[in-house]
């Protein structure tokens, strides 16, 4: 089983890097960055990413943008989806505000001195410490100004929907998320069979904040939808050599 890390608005999955820094080396994952994607819309970059893990069992980790990826990914693979763990992210509108981001010029992303504070208010929550947003701005800056865009209008275009997704989920929520809405959440659960919330001290970008948290919680989930498969295959082989 392989872990697919989905990123966030950025989209080149560089954020990641301190957080994969806390897996076990034995822990098999693949960052994904959507720069090499042809898919602009949510349906497209799932039928893309599923196509490519169709022979896989894989556990995916969806960070904030990507949460409607995971759910069009789990959409098309069903069962080869063994967990999924949100991390600050969403599948329908994360805020009322969310329908204006279409709308956000992309040169407001540019490191300046108002959206550096921007940043670290609605980003961070004013926790951690300033330097913090510097490698977001770094990883905005390497992103397709075009594709940047899209995935603005992407997320200002979700809907509700109404598929239920039956694999085992696990939402990360920041203590301070100043971007997802509580009812964003409630949503996200009421389409899960299996749902569990872990809350984690910091702000949206939970990730680069507390990575080491983030990496136990994850680490943990995998471990258990390993020993599941395990289990599973263990009973399918006694009903079929067992009397």
């Amino acid at each position: 089983m392989k872990t697919i890390l989905l990123p966030g608005l950025d989209g080149t999955g560089l954020l990641f890097a301190k957080l994969t820094e806390n897996f076990p080396e034995c822990l098999e994952t693949e960052v994904i960055s959507y720069e090499s994607l042809e898919g602009i819309t949510y349906a497209e970059q799932g039928a893309e990413l599923a196509k490519r893990f169709e022979d896989t069992d894989i556990y995916i980790v969806a960070e904030s943008y990507s949460g409607r990826v995971a759910y069009e990914i789990y959409k098309l693979l069903g069962s080869r989806v063994k967990g999924i763990v949100f991390l600050a992210s969403f599948i329908s509108a994360p805020c009322l505000l969310s329908k204006l981001a279409g709308l956000l010029p992309v040169s407001f992303l540019s490191v300046n001195f108002l959206s550096n504070k921007l940043l670290y208010l609605f980003g961070f929550s004013l926790m951690g410490g300033q330097t913090l947003v510097y490698p977001v701005f770094a990883s905005l800056q390497t992103a397709n100004k075009r594709k940047l865009k899209l995935r603005l209008c992407n997320i200002a275009g979700l809907s509700k929907q109404q598929q239920v997704l039956a694999c085992p989920v696990i939402y990360i929520r920041p203590s301070r998320d100043l971007l997802i809405s509580a009812s964003a959440v409630k949503y996200l659960a009421s389409m899960c069979s299996s749902f569990s919330q872990v809350e984690i001290e910091g702000g949206h970008f939970i990730a680069q904040s507390n990575p080491v948290a983030c990496a136990k919680v994850i680490c943990n989930a995998f471990n258990v939808a390993s020993a599941l498969i395990k289990l599973n295959l263990k009973e399918d082989y006694n009903e079929q050599h067992i009397p």
